[in-house]
């Protein structure tokens, strides 16, 4: 950790460490070339501080200005730098968990059983800068009419982004929940559990949800992006468009009504 340097305070101080001045500008301000992970590079002016000390606690590693302890406190919210079980009891918000991930990563697949705005409300604008450079794949279904319309729609405006949903959730009942996020050099994530994009599993419900770190049990992420692979080609899954809404609003109609 770097003591010898003055601590006099600029506003182009690193944001990270605060100890030396920054030549890196991300959407928070600056960051000194020892706090920036060379795999955030590219990505960097769209980076918060919360994103970059994430990456630096799941991959110790990654070299810094800050000791193992200074990263550990850096944020209270956001798990550590292991693979890990997610609890209420935890403290942890799993949207803040996502949109770190989200910011991060190289690919992303998304599967739900439904999608509310009121959750995706809480990971859109991570997404939307995402899917200017990256690509998107979600998975959800129609099960019981609780798919809200105007998130299908959301989503399927993204750019770079697929949507496919299981429309007859009376014959095929996909229970799946699950957010994928993949990255170059076996530094991927995987979170599985009971959360859906809801408010209430993103942030104060009682879900629980494993983080699967690649660097960890690479086996099990591969095992994740084959299974989704699988149920990506299935035939109950129907690819939607912005053309298929009369379709999509009557099976979610259908199935609210079952």
């Amino acid at each position: 950790m770097i003591t010898d340097r003055p601590r006099c305070r600029t506003r182009d101080m690193c944001i990270i460490c605060d100890s030396v001045p920054g030549s890196i500008k991300t959407s928070e301000g600056m960051v000194c070339e020892g706090c920036m992970p060379r795999e955030l590079l590219p990505r960097a002016s769209v980076l918060r501080r919360r994103d970059i000390t994430v990456f630096m606690k799941s991959h110790p590693g990654a070299p810094s200005c800050l000791g193992d302890g200074d990263i550990g406190r850096t944020e209270g919210t956001v798990s550590g730098d292991r693979s890990m079980a997610i609890t209420l009891s935890d403290g942890i918000v799993l949207a803040d968990e996502l949109n770190a991930q989200i910011r991060t990563a190289d690919s992303i697949d998304m599967v739900v059983s439904f999608i509310l705005m009121s959750g995706l409300n809480l990971i859109i604008d991570s997404l939307r800068e995402f899917t200017k450079r990256g690509k998107l794949r979600v998975i959800t279904t129609a099960y019981m009419g609780t798919t809200e319309y105007e998130a299908v729609e959301q989503i399927v405006r993204l750019p770079n982004t697929e949507l496919r949903m299981e429309l007859d959730s009376e014959r095929n009942r996909l229970h799946a929940k699950s957010f994928i996020f993949y990255r170059s050099g076996g530094h991927g994530t995987a979170y599985v559990g009971s959360a859906n994009i809801s408010r209430s599993a993103l942030t104060s419900g009682e879900e629980w949800v494993v983080k699967v770190r690649e660097e960890d049990v690479p086996l099990v992420i591969d095992d994740l992006r084959k299974g989704y692979e699988a149920l990506w080609r299935s035939g109950h899954i129907k690819p939607i468009s912005l053309s298929d809404r009369a379709e999509v609003e009557s099976a979610l109609e259908k199935r609210g009504r079952s």
